[in-house]
């Protein structure tokens, strides 16, 4: 584009010089006059036409240099937007990273399957640290219901530092159906079995990656307690079974 306004500025100026040229030569162009204007009228004439062609030339030179000048200006400004989304991109990448490195660090934090009711609260707590971890919230609460009598399987209850705990007042009830203004309910994904896990946390504006990573922590929470509570895995440990 700035290639093509220095031509412009080139071919005017070619035009200009010889404009300038023949204004110089109109009297050695112009011998004598004609049957009807005099050599000074016919001189005059010629002058004229000389400027305005001048004149119209500068004019064509500056509309384009104009428009294109606009559209230098226009790829600045979405050269400019491109760099802005650019660097969200990889704002948003690396926050992805840290999102995956939490993720991993679920898994790679529980070394083994709970064996007892203290392995599956120290699991449950452990979770529960790893919520209050990403999000600003005092505290989180963990919920594994019986779907078929809405009866509490396990609970769990976890603050930050010296924040006290409230009583949470919803009913089991509302928590599966998920009704409620005071408070965010997740809730596991499997479909399969007659319960259900559920985390519970202050209403609170949360990232689309904290919502995420909830999800996958209260999954990995549903899974635990559903190998926790099997018949085969009471019967034979998995740590004896080859």
């Amino acid at each position: 584009m700035l290639q093509k306004i220095k031509i412009l500025e080139r071919i005017y100026y070619y035009i200009f010089v010889v404009l300038l040229f023949s204004l110089a030569l109109t009297p050695y162009i112009i011998k004598s006059g004609t049957l009807f204007l005099e050599e000074e009228y016919l001189e005059v004439i010629l002058i004229i036409i000389q400027m305005f062609l001048g004149y119209l030339a500068f004019r064509l030179y500056k509309k384009e240099a104009e428009n294109n000048l606009k559209k230098v200006q226009k790829l600045q400004h979405h050269s400019d937007k491109l760099e802005k989304q650019l660097g969200d991109a990889f704002k948003y990448i690396g926050s992805v990273n840290v999102q995956i490195q939490e993720i991993r660090s679920i898994f790679s934090g529980i070394k083994k399957y709970p064996e007892s009711k203290k392995d599956f609260k120290l699991i449950m707590h452990f979770l529960a640290d790893k919520i209050l971890g990403i999000t600003d919230i005092d505290w989180v609460i963990f919920k594994i219901i019986d779907l078929n009598n809405f009866q509490t399987l396990k609970e769990y209850c976890g603050s930050r530092g010296l924040s006290v705990l409230l009583k949470c007042d919803i009913s089991n009830e509302d928590v599966v159906g998920e009704k409620s203004d005071f408070y965010d309910i997740f809730k596991s994904d499997q479909e399969n079995f007659n319960e259900k896990a559920f985390c519970i946390i202050p209403n609170k504006k949360l990232t689309n990656n904290q919502k995420i990573f909830i999800k996958a922590i209260i999954n990995q929470l549903d899974m635990m307690f559903i190998i926790f509570s099997s018949s085969y895995y009471k019967e034979v440990p998995l740590k004896n079974n080859k």
